[in-house]
Protein backbone atom coordinates (compact mmCIF):
# COMPACT_ATOMS: atom_id res chain seq x y z
CA UNK A 1 0.00 0.00 0.00
CA UNK A 2 2.82 2.20 0.93
CA UNK A 3 4.68 1.48 -2.41
CA UNK A 4 1.62 2.41 -3.95
CA UNK A 5 0.88 6.01 -2.28
CA UNK A 6 4.59 6.65 -3.22
CA UNK A 7 4.38 5.86 -7.08
CA UNK A 8 0.98 7.80 -7.17
CA UNK A 9 3.16 10.82 -5.62
CA UNK A 10 5.48 10.55 -7.97
CA UNK A 11 2.88 10.41 -10.48
CA UNK A 12 0.97 13.36 -9.21
CA UNK A 13 4.07 15.28 -9.57
CA UNK A 14 5.18 14.28 -12.74
CA UNK A 15 2.02 15.82 -13.99
CA UNK A 16 2.79 18.80 -12.36
CA UNK A 17 6.31 19.30 -13.86
CA UNK A 18 4.88 18.22 -17.65
CA UNK A 19 2.01 21.01 -17.20
CA UNK A 20 4.65 23.51 -15.63
CA UNK A 21 6.07 24.38 -18.52
CA UNK A 22 7.37 28.20 -18.73
CA UNK A 23 6.61 29.35 -22.26
CA UNK A 24 3.18 29.74 -24.13
CA UNK A 25 1.70 28.53 -27.36
CA UNK A 26 -0.11 31.72 -29.19
CA UNK A 27 -1.91 30.20 -32.72
CA UNK A 28 -1.97 33.61 -34.67
CA UNK A 29 -2.71 34.97 -38.12
CA UNK A 30 -0.22 35.01 -40.82
CA UNK A 31 -0.82 38.77 -41.16
CA UNK A 32 0.30 39.63 -37.98
CA UNK A 33 3.35 37.59 -38.31
CA UNK A 34 3.89 38.55 -42.39
CA UNK A 35 3.97 41.95 -41.44
CA UNK A 36 6.89 41.76 -38.85
CA UNK A 37 4.73 43.10 -35.64
CA UNK A 38 4.23 39.63 -34.22
CA UNK A 39 8.14 38.89 -34.19
CA UNK A 40 8.57 42.82 -32.50
CA UNK A 41 5.91 41.92 -29.68
CA UNK A 42 7.86 38.10 -29.42
CA UNK A 43 10.62 40.17 -28.26
CA UNK A 44 9.50 42.67 -26.01
CA UNK A 45 7.59 40.73 -23.95
CA UNK A 46 10.37 37.73 -24.22
CA UNK A 47 12.82 40.71 -22.83
CA UNK A 48 10.25 41.66 -20.25
CA UNK A 49 9.50 38.62 -18.64
CA UNK A 50 11.27 35.11 -18.66
CA UNK A 51 8.50 32.90 -20.34
CA UNK A 52 9.12 32.11 -23.99
CA UNK A 53 6.67 32.69 -26.76
CA UNK A 54 5.81 29.84 -29.44
CA UNK A 55 3.95 31.39 -32.22
CA UNK A 56 2.18 29.01 -34.65
CA UNK A 57 1.36 31.61 -37.88
CA UNK A 58 -1.73 29.93 -39.55
CA UNK A 59 -5.00 31.05 -41.21
CA UNK A 60 -7.92 32.10 -38.27
CA UNK A 61 -8.75 28.93 -39.37
CA UNK A 62 -6.54 26.91 -38.88
CA UNK A 63 -5.39 28.28 -35.46
CA UNK A 64 -8.98 27.83 -34.49
CA UNK A 65 -9.27 24.09 -35.11
CA UNK A 66 -5.77 24.27 -33.65
CA UNK A 67 -6.91 25.70 -30.42
CA UNK A 68 -9.78 23.20 -30.35
CA UNK A 69 -7.70 20.44 -30.67
CA UNK A 70 -5.87 21.98 -27.56
CA UNK A 71 -2.64 22.95 -29.03
CA UNK A 72 -2.87 26.89 -27.73
CA UNK A 73 -2.98 28.85 -25.30
CA UNK A 74 -3.99 32.01 -26.95
CA UNK A 75 -5.60 32.89 -30.04
CA UNK A 76 -4.56 36.37 -31.89
CA UNK A 77 -7.28 36.13 -34.63
CA UNK A 78 -8.95 38.50 -36.81
CA UNK A 79 -12.73 36.96 -37.49
CA UNK A 80 -15.13 38.28 -35.45
CA UNK A 81 -17.88 35.96 -36.24
CA UNK A 82 -15.54 32.85 -35.70
CA UNK A 83 -14.13 34.67 -32.53
CA UNK A 84 -17.71 35.15 -31.29
CA UNK A 85 -18.58 31.40 -31.78
CA UNK A 86 -14.96 29.93 -30.48
CA UNK A 87 -16.11 31.72 -26.89
CA UNK A 88 -20.29 31.02 -27.27
CA UNK A 89 -18.88 27.07 -27.94
CA UNK A 90 -16.98 27.34 -24.51
CA UNK A 91 -13.52 27.12 -25.82
CA UNK A 92 -12.34 30.59 -25.24
CA UNK A 93 -12.55 33.23 -22.32
CA UNK A 94 -13.24 36.63 -22.77
CA UNK A 95 -12.79 38.04 -26.23
CA UNK A 96 -10.69 41.16 -26.20
CA UNK A 97 -10.21 43.17 -29.47
CA UNK A 98 -7.29 45.24 -29.09
CA UNK A 99 -6.08 47.00 -32.43
CA UNK A 100 -7.07 46.73 -36.23
CA UNK A 101 -5.28 47.49 -39.78
CA UNK A 102 -7.70 47.34 -42.75
CA UNK A 103 -7.96 45.71 -45.91
CA UNK A 104 -7.27 46.62 -49.53
CA UNK A 105 -8.45 45.89 -52.49
CA UNK A 106 -4.76 45.35 -55.24
CA UNK A 107 -4.10 44.37 -58.69
CA UNK A 108 -1.82 45.61 -61.69
CA UNK A 109 -1.10 49.16 -62.14
CA UNK A 110 -2.93 49.15 -65.25
CA UNK A 111 -6.06 48.53 -63.40
CA UNK A 112 -8.33 46.64 -66.73
CA UNK A 113 -11.32 46.84 -64.69
CA UNK A 114 -11.31 50.51 -63.39
CA UNK A 115 -12.11 50.28 -60.02
CA UNK A 116 -9.52 52.90 -58.28
CA UNK A 117 -12.31 55.52 -59.62
CA UNK A 118 -15.37 53.59 -57.36
CA UNK A 119 -16.51 55.19 -54.16
CA UNK A 120 -17.54 52.28 -52.20
CA UNK A 121 -16.75 48.66 -51.73
CA UNK A 122 -19.82 46.66 -52.74
CA UNK A 123 -19.62 48.37 -56.06
CA UNK A 124 -15.96 47.66 -56.22
CA UNK A 125 -16.79 43.73 -55.83
CA UNK A 126 -19.85 44.22 -58.21
CA UNK A 127 -17.40 45.68 -61.62
CA UNK A 128 -14.82 43.10 -60.65
CA UNK A 129 -17.62 40.46 -60.65
CA UNK A 130 -18.71 41.87 -64.22
CA UNK A 131 -15.52 42.44 -65.44
CA UNK A 132 -14.46 38.67 -65.29
CA UNK A 133 -10.80 39.87 -64.77
CA UNK A 134 -8.88 37.27 -62.89
CA UNK A 135 -9.68 37.00 -58.93
CA UNK A 136 -7.37 35.31 -56.56
CA UNK A 137 -9.06 33.82 -53.69
CA UNK A 138 -7.19 32.48 -50.30
CA UNK A 139 -10.05 29.84 -50.38
CA UNK A 140 -8.31 28.72 -46.54
CA UNK A 141 -10.67 29.59 -43.94
CA UNK A 142 -8.55 32.25 -42.64
CA UNK A 143 -10.03 35.65 -41.82
CA UNK A 144 -8.90 37.17 -44.85
CA UNK A 145 -10.76 34.36 -46.68
CA UNK A 146 -13.74 34.84 -44.75
CA UNK A 147 -13.87 38.95 -45.25
CA UNK A 148 -13.67 38.57 -49.08
CA UNK A 149 -16.86 36.24 -48.52
CA UNK A 150 -18.14 38.68 -46.58
CA UNK A 151 -17.97 41.51 -49.39
CA UNK A 152 -19.07 39.24 -52.09
CA UNK A 153 -22.47 38.45 -50.11
CA UNK A 154 -22.85 42.21 -49.30
CA UNK A 155 -22.21 43.37 -52.94
CA UNK A 156 -25.00 40.88 -53.63
CA UNK A 157 -22.74 38.22 -55.60
CA UNK A 158 -22.93 34.91 -55.78
CA UNK A 159 -19.59 33.30 -55.85
CA UNK A 160 -20.29 30.03 -54.93
CA UNK A 161 -20.86 29.06 -58.33
CA UNK A 162 -17.47 28.49 -60.89
CA UNK A 163 -16.03 30.77 -62.56
CA UNK A 164 -13.31 30.81 -64.83
CA UNK A 165 -12.39 33.76 -63.65
CA UNK A 166 -12.35 33.44 -60.02
CA UNK A 167 -9.37 31.14 -58.93
CA UNK A 168 -8.76 29.39 -55.75
CA UNK A 169 -5.32 28.96 -54.27
CA UNK A 170 -6.01 27.52 -50.46
CA UNK A 171 -1.99 29.07 -49.79
CA UNK A 172 -1.54 32.16 -47.73
CA UNK A 173 -1.11 35.56 -48.03
CA UNK A 174 2.29 35.81 -49.12
CA UNK A 175 2.12 33.39 -51.67
CA UNK A 176 -1.41 34.90 -53.13
CA UNK A 177 0.03 38.12 -53.45
CA UNK A 178 2.83 36.43 -55.57
CA UNK A 179 0.63 34.34 -57.83
CA UNK A 180 -1.39 37.85 -58.07
CA UNK A 181 1.72 39.47 -59.59
CA UNK A 182 2.03 36.35 -61.98
CA UNK A 183 -1.69 36.26 -63.17
CA UNK A 184 -2.45 39.53 -63.34
CA UNK A 185 -5.06 39.42 -60.53
CA UNK A 186 -7.13 41.14 -58.44
CA UNK A 187 -7.02 40.24 -54.42
CA UNK A 188 -7.49 41.26 -50.84
CA UNK A 189 -5.55 41.59 -48.54
CA UNK A 190 -4.38 43.45 -45.40
CA UNK A 191 -2.62 46.18 -45.63
CA UNK A 192 0.47 45.48 -42.97
CA UNK A 193 1.21 42.39 -45.29
CA UNK A 194 1.14 44.52 -48.85
CA UNK A 195 3.76 47.03 -47.24
CA UNK A 196 5.91 44.08 -45.93
CA UNK A 197 5.64 42.46 -49.17
CA UNK A 198 8.66 43.12 -51.44
CA UNK A 199 7.69 41.79 -54.80
CA UNK A 200 4.88 44.52 -56.16
CA UNK A 201 6.69 44.81 -59.04
CA UNK A 202 3.44 46.35 -61.03
CA UNK A 203 0.72 45.57 -58.30
CA UNK A 204 -0.69 48.60 -56.90
CA UNK A 205 -3.59 49.30 -54.25
CA UNK A 206 -6.80 50.21 -56.52
CA UNK A 207 -8.81 50.44 -53.73
CA UNK A 208 -8.66 51.44 -49.86
CA UNK A 209 -10.05 53.39 -46.79
CA UNK A 210 -14.02 52.05 -47.27
CA UNK A 211 -15.42 51.58 -43.49
CA UNK A 212 -16.06 47.85 -44.60
CA UNK A 213 -12.83 47.15 -44.68
CA UNK A 214 -11.75 48.01 -41.17
CA UNK A 215 -9.70 44.51 -40.07
CA UNK A 216 -10.04 44.17 -36.15
CA UNK A 217 -8.12 41.86 -33.96
CA UNK A 218 -8.32 39.77 -31.03
CA UNK A 219 -6.89 37.84 -28.39
CA UNK A 220 -8.73 35.35 -26.86
CA UNK A 221 -7.29 32.46 -24.06
CA UNK A 222 -8.33 29.07 -24.43
CA UNK A 223 -10.67 27.88 -21.63
CA UNK A 224 -8.32 25.80 -18.97
CA UNK A 225 -11.24 23.82 -17.70
CA UNK A 226 -11.44 22.16 -21.08
CA UNK A 227 -8.01 22.11 -21.18
CA UNK A 228 -6.16 21.98 -18.08
CA UNK A 229 -2.55 22.13 -19.57
CA UNK A 230 -3.30 25.93 -20.57
CA UNK A 231 -1.10 28.31 -19.18
CA UNK A 232 -4.07 30.68 -18.24
CA UNK A 233 -1.94 33.17 -15.75
CA UNK A 234 0.64 33.62 -17.85
CA UNK A 235 -1.82 33.76 -20.98
CA UNK A 236 -3.15 36.55 -18.74
CA UNK A 237 0.11 37.97 -18.11
CA UNK A 238 0.82 38.13 -22.13
CA UNK A 239 -2.60 39.82 -22.45
CA UNK A 240 -1.98 42.66 -20.15
CA UNK A 241 1.44 43.52 -21.27
CA UNK A 242 -0.15 43.99 -24.82
CA UNK A 243 -2.52 46.06 -23.25
CA UNK A 244 -0.35 48.39 -21.01
CA UNK A 245 1.28 51.64 -22.22
CA UNK A 246 4.25 49.57 -23.21
CA UNK A 247 2.46 46.93 -25.53
CA UNK A 248 0.22 49.67 -27.03
CA UNK A 249 3.23 51.56 -27.27
CA UNK A 250 4.98 48.67 -29.69
CA UNK A 251 2.19 48.49 -31.90
CA UNK A 252 1.75 51.85 -32.79
CA UNK A 253 5.17 52.57 -33.32
CA UNK A 254 5.14 49.26 -35.59
CA UNK A 255 6.27 51.05 -38.86
CA UNK A 256 7.29 49.79 -42.64
CA UNK A 257 9.14 52.74 -44.94
CA UNK A 258 7.24 55.38 -41.79
CA UNK A 259 3.86 54.16 -42.73
CA UNK A 260 2.21 52.88 -39.39
CA UNK A 261 0.57 49.36 -39.64
CA UNK A 262 -1.52 48.78 -36.91
CA UNK A 263 -3.85 51.26 -34.52
CA UNK A 264 -5.03 50.12 -31.26
CA UNK A 265 -8.19 50.29 -29.85
CA UNK A 266 -7.38 51.04 -26.54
Amino acid sequence: MKKILILLSISILFSNIVLARNYLILQSTTSTDNSGLLQILKNEFEKEYNIELRVVAVGTGQAIKNAKNGDADLLLIHSPKQEISFVAEGYGLKRIQFMYNDYVIIGPENDPLGIKSIKNINDVMKKIYKGKNFFLSRDDNSGTHLKEKQLWKKAGVNIDKENSWYLKNGQGMGSTLNMAYEMQAYTLTDRGTWLSFNNKKNLSILFEDDPELINPYSLIIVNPEIFPHVQYDNANLFINWILSNKGMDVINKFNINGEQLFFNLK
